[in-house]
């Protein structure tokens, strides 16, 4: 699928359940744990990544995104441009008046 090269990508509405690696809007991908933070070079190796969904500075959502096993992690330029239909899906969710987690 695209730039990511994944097997699957679907949008979860205000969720935020569960300790996922993330993928950040400049393309950083890591994970937190507790004071622990761990930055990945490669898509971790099993399960979802999350790429979180904000507009106007609320979160309503998020992207749960499945690379293909044992794919490498795309160009950190390539990530960049991948994400940015998140920042726009939040414009206009916000734009939209929809309900948002505070």
């Amino acid at each position: 699928m695209g730039l990511l090269r994944l097997r699957g990508c679907r949008f979860q509405y205000g969720s935020l359940t569960g300790r996922l690696p993330r993928m950040e809007h400049d393309g950083g991908l890591w994970l937190r744990r507790g004071d622990r933070i761990t930055e990945y070079t490669a898509w971790p190796p099993e399960g979802e990544t999350e790429l979180r969904v904000f507009g106007g500075g609320h979160y309503y959502g998020r992207y749960l995104i499945e690379p293909v096993p044992g794919r490498p992690l795309p160009p950190e330029e390539a990530r960049r441009v991948a994400v940015a239909p998140a920042a726009q899906a939040g414009a206009a969710l916000d734009t939209a008046g929809l309900p948002h987690q505070a």
